[in-house]
């Protein structure tokens, strides 16, 4: 056991030295690391006991290489898949829980849980919290440190990109459990849960972070699930002024962290404009339904459920959460244009 131990750090010190000299000439991203929901998880969840949110059956992954369920919560690819592949990698980094050796996360790591929030009560018990994937990434920064020193982990974290799709969760349990509140306490939940992911990401910076990719909270009272519960069958208005509402907060927090901490760099990408102008002409995005899931409608993508076959026409695959073409124009959007990704693009926070 202590020999097989050995092989892998040595066969890991080796593969960082070659990456660590090819970095030093080339200005390229070392590894990724994500963070955040459902809207970013890749199979963390198919490890946990809890089977209230998972996505590792069929028909999830139907557009997947192999047409294979991966815990994806979509039909096939996700943004961070797409935002991967452009910076060269394949697709999302491994899942924190998949990961045996430290080998498989020199390239980065994917820790984020479906149905998790920035609170520790959002999804408890049936999902990893964000503080906890926090926790997770010390691990690994630890044994990054171990494996290369403290000075080249430095360097490698540095230009490594950390990712966040979060929030959503937590905004919607805000409304599930309170109704709709008055602006007070309203403004207070949004200053609470901004505080909490501002102290989050400066964490994160203390340990050795510096380039942020924050992908903000979509038009979430428009999900499936939540229209039903609307007689008319719209959304639920509320909902999406609390998303509004954390967006505004989060850049403003961002903003603040940027000017008091040294080389912390970030592109914030505006989810919610872009999917708000796509759902108002649809058809120009090649779009023709906007309001139900092309998996199980409003109640859920079950097992082996019957599924739409144009699927790329439709904007969410389940009850919740986009198709792999929605993901696929987000991503688009947001690279490199400036419209959507302030005050870098995607492109610029990668490569300038």
């Amino acid at each position: 056991m202590e020999r097989k131990s050995r092989i892998i750090h040595i066969k890991l010190a080796f593969v960082v030295a070659v990456f660590f000299r090819a970095i030093m000439v080339n200005a390229v991203i070392t590894a990724l690391y994500v963070f955040g929901d459902s809207t970013i998880d890749v199979g963390n969840n198919n490890f946990l006991e809890s089977n209230i949110s998972k996505a590792n059956f069929p028909p999830y992954g139907v557009d997947f290489p192999g047409g294979t369920p991966t815990g994806r919560f979509s039909n096939g690819f996700i943004g961070i898949d797409f935002f991967a592949q452009k910076l060269g990698f394949l697709q999302s980094p491994p899942t924190f829980i998949s990961i045996v050796n430290d080998v498989q996360a020199y390239r980065g790591v994917n820790f984020a849980s479906g149905g998790s929030g920035i609170f520790d009560a959002t999804g408890a018990g049936s999902s990893i919290s964000q503080n906890q994937q926090v926790r997770n990434f010390q691990e690994i920064r630890s044994r990054l440190t171990t494996g290369i020193g403290g000075l080249a982990a430095g360097i490698y974290l540095s230009r490594s990109i950390f990712i966040f799709s979060t929030g959503n969760n937590d905004i919607i349990r805000y409304y599930v459990t309170s109704g709709v509140q008055g602006q007070t306490l309203q403004d207070q939940f949004i200053v609470q849960l901004t505080n909490e992911f501002k102290n989050q990401l400066q964490t994160l910076y203390n340990l050795g972070a510096r380039k942020f990719l924050v992908f903000g909270s979509g038009l979430i009272g428009c999900i499936p699930i939540l229209r039903v519960t609307v007689p008319s069958g719209g959304c639920v208005e509320y909902i999406n002024s609390l998303s509004r509402q954390f967006n505004s907060a989060t850049l403003i927090a961002l903003q603040e962290l940027a000017a008091n901490l040294s080389g912390f760099r970030y592109s914030f990408v505006n989810v919610f404009d872009f999917v708000s102008l796509v759902s108002s002409d649809p058809v120009t995005y090649g779009l023709t339904n906007i309001v139900s899931g092309c998996c199980g409608n409003y109640t859920g993508c079950k097992p082996n459920a019957a599924y739409c076959s144009n699927r790329d026409a439709y904007f969410y695959w389940d009850e919740a959460h986009p198709t792999q073409a929605l993901f696929k124009k987000i991503n688009e959007a947001a690279f490199q244009g400036s419209q959507y990704a302030s005050p870098e693009t995607i492109y610029q926070l990668a490569f300038v």
